[in-house]
């Protein structure tokens, strides 16, 4: 009989002894879009065509629709490439010219006629004066003409970039092009974006993101995050897809908190990165995150890696 006490008490402590994963770890998360890169107008302009719509497979560089600009975006952009000052510089660099040409001349007569000592040397000197002054004018004009230049430049890249189309200060474009800037989906449409609408410049009018993987976000509790590592797997269920169960890892686990409280107890925002090939998933669906018993675990392209890259149904009555 002394021997059932000692039994106990080591089932016990053995039990106390169990791994951390053996403690069920159960969270809440949103499911977001791996990246996600928005489309924006980048002028007022009324749109003429539209090419896709929410769920369209796009490339990078794909066009996704067109767009005219209105008579006051045009106007802006001809002040943007024209640069006037240029044209007020260009005249003064004419001026300066003309002016050195005929500085240059008296100093060849006065340097005639003090040889013949017609003239005074002070005359001479003075004129030298003239032009050395006038000439580092000019030298600091050019500098400014080739900055403005290099700005112009800069400038017609900037808006050939935002148009998606050729621009050059001798040709300003009246349509411009919506282009993905990325391989991946359109999840998003500006509600107001449509053939006929005119939008206000810079309004984001689509989101362009990548579907597979998906991320969710999880706040974990400061003791349960503790008990996580990068790598760890995770059996996810979706409320809106409850016959589906989906596997994820853990992919990035913050070193501090979003917020720090003293009043408050303290989360981490976790993320877990969750093959989407079939892209049932979508953004904002919410989903419940649980982690496997460190016995179910398996290293990251092991044996269950074909099954990472794939969702599966849930056994009958789970």
């Amino acid at each position: 009989m002394l021997f059932i006490p000692i039994l106990v008490a080591l089932w016990c402590l053995g039990a106390t002894a169990l791994p951390a994963h053996a403690a069920e770890l159960t969270f809440t998360g949103k499911l977001t879009c791996y990246i996600k890169r928005p489309v924006v107008l980048p002028v007022a302009a009324d749109i003429t065509c539209l090419n896709v719509q929410p769920g369209t497979k796009v490339n990078k560089g794909e066009v996704l629709g067109r767009y005219r600009l209105i008579p006051e975006s045009l106007a802006a952009l001809h002040r943007r490439l024209l640069a006037p000052q240029i044209l007020d510089m260009q005249a003064k660099m004419a001026e300066m010219d003309k002016g050195l040409e005929t500085l240059e001349n008296k100093r060849n007569t006065l340097l005639q006629l003090s040889r013949q000592n017609m003239a005074p040397a002070q005359s001479l000197t003075q004129v030298d004066e003239e032009i050395k002054a006038l000439t580092k004018q000019r030298s600091l004009l050019q500098e400014g003409m080739d900055q403005a230049e290099r700005t112009r430049t800069e400038e017609a890249a900037l808006a050939r970039k935002q148009l998606g189309v050729p621009v050059s200060p001798g040709h300003v474009p009246k349509e411009g092009v919506l282009v993905s800037p990325i391989n991946g989906y359109v999840v998003w449409m500006h509600p107001d974006l449509r053939q006929g609408a005119e939008l206000t410049g810079g309004t984001p009018v689509m989101m362009v993101a990548v579907m597979d993987p998906m991320i969710l976000r999880a706040p974990v509790f400061e003791s349960e995050a503790l008990k996580l590592k990068v790598g760890d797997e995770a059996d996810i269920t979706i409320e809106s897809l409850p016959d589906r169960k989906f596997t994820a890892r853990v992919s990035r686990l913050p070193w501090a908190p979003p917020v720090i409280n003293l009043d408050h107890p303290t989360y981490y925002d976790v993320e877990f990165k969750v093959p989407n090939p079939d892209l049932l998933l979508k953004e904002g669906l919410k989903a419940t995150v649980q982690i496997r018993p460190a016995a179910a675990q398996t290293p990251p392209g092991g044996a269950s890696q074909e099954k990472e890259s794939r969702s599966t149904p849930s056994a009958p009555g789970k």
